[in-house]
């Protein structure tokens, strides 16, 4: 490819502008005067080719490409670059009947049998021809690139469709992969009722069959911008998909024989900030989602979706948080979904522009410093293969299996604990529930050699695996009300020995996993309690197996309900613990805080902090391993500081932050250059 992996990155900005404001010659005016007061804010832009959700007729897709032809240039006169987003390629969802493609073919099929009316099925050769065709209308309009939006997943194309296809067409091509005939009613039989790990193995095999097909759609867009324009760039937007990551093919099948640049867009759902700890959530998806572009990819620009585009609905505090967390997770840039779909005037989104133009020298040096380094700290584990393993006893796909249960674990990562999205960037491993059953009895033995956090439905797995003898605790009971977690006087809950934290289950039900050590060397964290109190034994231990590897059980309550003080410091104590001392960094004083530990191209650690709470941020302290005696910070107002470190803690020094204001960012790295203290 002619990417180069280069660690000295320029942060994109760029602008999606949709079809009722291109195709109407006011409001074109008023968008081309609106960037060129905010040409040094964006950077590019892109054209919907509709408004609407499924697939256009052939011959309109071919018309507004003629329009955009005329268009362009204008764009490009101000000196930014210019392209097309498709918005539809085989349809997102059912919308707009009137005047949406209408063919006999074949429409994609859930796995109950269900037809979508709108969204049409690629393995189809006449819906093959129709896509080729489309990418060829699009590539004559002279774009310089052409993204593909996420309608190209398998799942989620509403109302109809949760999962697919399940179609003819589909079933004969996985008939073949397989070497066996099936009917919709049999595979979903065999992906529930199949012994393991033949089960397990034909679950993987679909898997890899649905990365296949969206790349056989991606094959098809780059076959028809080829056949009129060879140098157009494709890009894909991207999201946590039951396919997995098959970033590696679709890489490939984008760049095409000349191995030209690739752009990724990775998104998913934060529409409003009533909950705005929801953008973090998506931050930490799209870090999932990075984790698997490839190192030579550069341009992987953060889907910044604010439709349907009700101003009010998402502050500019939430806007900015949102943007920093994605560049911290690992996009090198950002893709504003921002202004309305209706045709009116574009005045009430001005205070976006002025906000991201006031804080474009933080976005600028956050990309620059960052690059595409890993995010250290802790991983939850998964794999391409992730979704195979959800579910192992039921109906398959499931409930869950469109990335659901990694949103379990996102509180703890907004607590000061950093999050990583890479086997190379963790300093330990998160297992949850029946993640454990997607990974080997080999690679299962690298993880327990580390550290490993698991809950009390992880170890469950691990028992049925044989393995539990790793984690030193087994799982005698449950209790389903009436729970209280009470600390344990072992050092790692610190001062807060006799303390207790109650998750009220008879209001938020969920079980409570009851331990017993199997090992002298368990040691326990907490006991469950009723009020009486009645104790029920041991809910949370630790343990130091054969191999070296440190484990941590969480029986109570584990992932939800972690902001006392009490929790928030044996947390941190604990994932130190587990790692060795090999966490990069932590927030040490009581504050709720979103972190990142990155790197820049020098090996220089670079910390992105965001205040994940309304109230201002006050004293807060970073301790981080090697800090040198001198980091300087830079805040998202573009004001520098130098800081300085202050007392030691093992291979830990402390260094006190200037406030946070709420929702706000900083970004601390060092050492600074030319300061005594470097080193």
């Amino acid at each position: 490819m002619k990417n180069s992996p280069d660690h000295h990155l320029n942060n994109t900005h760029s602008l999606r502008v949709h079809y009722r404001t291109w195709s109407d010659e006011e409001r074109c005016r008023e968008q081309l005067d609106l960037l060129r007061e905010f040409r040094a804010t964006i950077d590019e832009v892109a054209f919907f080719t509709g408004d609407t959700h499924p697939p256009l007729p052939l011959v309109e897709v071919r018309r507004r490409a003629a329009v955009l032809q005329s268009i362009i240039p204008e764009y490009q006169a101000l000196g930014l670059r210019v392209g097309i987003n498709h918005l539809a390629t085989i349809g997102h969802t059912d919308e707009n009947p009137e005047n949406s493609l209408n063919e006999p073919w074949q429409h994609l099929v859930d796995k109950s049998g269900a037809v979508s009316k709108s969204c049409y099925c690629a393995a189809d050769p006449a819906v093959q021809t129709y896509i080729h065709e489309c990418y060829a209308a699009l590539a004559a309009a002279g774009p310089e690139f052409i993204w593909i939006d996420d309608d190209v997943r398998l799942e989620s194309h509403l109302p109809a469709i949760s999962f697919a296809c399940f179609c003819p067409f589909c079933l004969a091509d996985f008939g073949v992969e397989t070497g066996a005939t099936w009917t919709r009613e049999g595979l979903l039989a065999a992906f529930k009722e199949l012994p393991s790990p033949q089960r397990m193995e034909l679950r993987r095999r679909w898997l890899e069959h649905s990365r296949q097909y969206v790349a056989r759609i991606l094959r098809l867009a780059r076959a028809g911008t080829d056949r009129v324009a060879p140098d157009i760039c494709l890009g894909l937007m991207t999201g946590e998909a039951i396919c997995g990551w098959g970033y590696e093919d679709w890489t490939d099948a984008m760049a095409g024989s000349q191995r030209l640049n690739v752009k990724f867009r990775p998104g998913g759902g934060f529409y409003t900030d009533d909950h705005p700890t929801a953008l973090l959530g998506k931050c930490h998806s799209v870090g999932r989602q990075n984790a698997f572009v490839p190192a030579a990819v550069t341009d992987i620009q953060y889907e910044h979706e604010n439709f349907p585009y009700i101003r009010l609905n998402k502050s500019r505090a939430a806007y900015l948080a949102e943007m920093t967390g994605a560049i911290a997770a690992g996009c090198t840039g950002v893709a504003f979904n921002t202004l309305g779909i209706s045709g009116d005037p574009l005045e009430e989104y001005r205070p976006y522009f002025d906000a991201v133009k006031n804080a474009r020298p933080f976005f600028d040096e956050l990309v620059a410093t960052c690059g595409r380094s890993p995010c250290e700290g802790v991983w939850t584990a998964f794999g391409p293969d992730h979704s195979a393993a959800l579910g192992p006893d039921g109906e398959w796909p499931g409930p869950g299996v469109w990335g659901g249960d990694f949103h379990a674990v996102n509180e703890l990562f907004t607590l000061g604990v950093p999050a990583a999205y890479t086997r190379c960037g963790a300093a330990l491993t998160i297992l949850t529930g029946d993640n454990v059953l997607e990974w080997s009895t080999e690679q299962l033995r690298e993880f327990f050699a580390g550290g490993v956090l698991l809950d009390g439905a992880a170890l469950q797995r691990l028992a049925e695996l044989g393995l539990a003898g790793w984690a030193g605790f087994e799982v005698v009971g449950t209790r389903d009300v009436d729970s209280i977690e009470r600390f344990t006087a072992d050092p790692l809950n610190g001062r807060f020995a006799g303390w207790h934290r109650d998750c009220r289950p008879s209001f938020w039900p969920r079980p409570t996993y009851l331990l017993r050590p199997t090992a002298t060397a368990a040691r326990l964290l907490a006991e469950c309690e009723n009020f009486t109190p009645t104790n029920y034994g041991c809910c949370a231990g630790v343990f130091e197996n054969g191999m070296g590897g440190r484990v941590a059980v969480f029986g109570y309550c584990p992932w939800n309900m972690l902001g006392s003080l009490a929790k928030t410091t044996q947390l941190r104590n604990v994932t130190r613990w587990l790692s060795r001392d090999r966490l990069p960094a932590y927030i040490a004083s009581y504050h709720r805080i979103a972190l990142w530990c990155r790197r820049d191209a020098a090996g220089r650690p670079a910390y992105v902090l965001i205040n994940a709470s309304m109230d201002s941020a006050e004293g807060v302290v970073l301790k981080a391993c090697d800090l040198t005696a001198s980091f300087h910070a830079l805040n998202m107002q573009g004001d520098r500081s130098t800081l300085i470190a202050a007392d030691t803690d093992g291979p830990y020094r402390s260094l006190p932050l200037p406030p946070l204001p709420p929702w706000s960012a900083l970004l601390v790295q060092g050492p600074v250059p030319g300061c005594p203290y470097s080193q």
